[in-house]
């Protein structure tokens, strides 16, 4: 998780033991939360009858950097996954949540092979010893289970105690936390891999695993606002009608590097190849300059074709 943007680990740092964090729950508490429930939380939720989601974050790697001390891991993927029995959701109860956090289970690490974000697909789910020595799949086909929480099904969201993210404009933060809140605490129907953050498609995988070969370090899913200002993005941020339209929003990027700020674009020629998405395009990258940002433009065709040639482009720019 270090290897993650601050603003992503502000979301995300939070996620662990019952979820969200109401107002009703640091009553019950009366005192400091913690991941395992009081007492008093305990008695609420069960008096209740309130029932939890097992909730995973399933970090997918993209690259694995070996030098001095120990490996590094680049994440190109965040994903939440239900635990499940049978093909359905499975619900669960406070005490089951009291018994389970800090016990064995929860300090055990856990992976599912043939995992692909992409598609929703997964193979086998155990312990990550178990696999070691047999595994002869991809790294980019491991979903490491990186966190785990217990999603109340049932609860006011008004209630919900949230932090602030750390945004300048108050009505993107708002709207960037609506969306997190989608993403994070709605109750999952089915069995199904909710997308949180990361490349959106395989030819930006593609071109990031090149790109971290060459010993560059791309942050994907950028949000670019006309105050100069950029944030990390949540998977389909950008999509969500409601952010969508907020105040001074101009583009998000697939890739950007702070430091020479530049910004990487993968066009794929469903979307970018017509006169008017390339003039759209062309403004986009305009209003980029004015605050000093440099956009380059790379093809899905080049990078399925000469995945070389795509990086070049980028170092290049860089």
């Amino acid at each position: 998780m270090d290897r993650l943007p601050s603003l992503l680990r502000n979301s995300l740092g939070p996620l662990g033991g019952i979820q969200p964090i109401t107002g009703a729950m640091a009553r019950a508490a009366g005192g400091i939360l913690t991941d395992k429930p009081s007492g008093g939380e305990a008695k609420m939720f069960r008096d209740a009858g309130t029932q939890f989601q097992m909730v995973m974050l399933v970090a997918s790697i993209a690259h694995l950097r070996t030098g001095h001390g120990a490996p590094v891991a680049y994440p190109y993927a965040l994903t939440l996954m239900p635990a499940s029995k049978q093909g359905a959701v499975t619900t669960t109860s406070v005490d089951y949540i009291v018994n389970m956090v800090g016990g064995v289970a929860e300090k055990a690490d856990w992976c599912y092979t043939g995992f692909d974000p992409f598609t929703s697909e997964w193979g086998m789910f155990g312990a990550i010893d178990g696999f070691i020595g047999c595994y002869d799949g991809a790294l980019d086909e491991v979903g490491l289970v990186v966190g785990r929480y217990y999603l109340q099904v049932g609860y006011e969201l008004a209630d919900a105690l949230e932090t602030s993210l750390g945004f300048d404009n108050p009505r993107q933060e708002e709207k960037y936390r609506r969306h997190r809140a989608k993403l994070l605490y709605q109750p999952f129907k089915e069995v199904a891999l909710r997308r949180v953050w990361g490349a959106e498609s395989p030819i930006e995988l593609f071109l990031m695993q090149e790109l971290l070969r060459r010993g560059l370090d791309p942050q994907p899913q950028v949000l670019f606002t006309d105050d100069g200002g950029c944030h990390s993005s949540l998977y389909h941020l950008w999509k969500d009608i409601e952010f969508r339209h907020a105040p001074g929003i101009v583009t998000e990027a697939d890739f950007f590097f702070p430091g020479p700020r530049l910004a990487v674009f993968c066009d794929s020629g469903t979307y970018h190849r017509s006169p008017k998405a390339r003039v759209k395009d062309e403004i986009i990258d305009s209003r980029l300059r004015k605050f000093g940002v440099k956009s380059v433009r790379v093809s899905g065709r080049t990078i399925v074709n000469n995945l070389a040639a795509a990086a070049d482009a980028v170092c290049a720019s860089l």
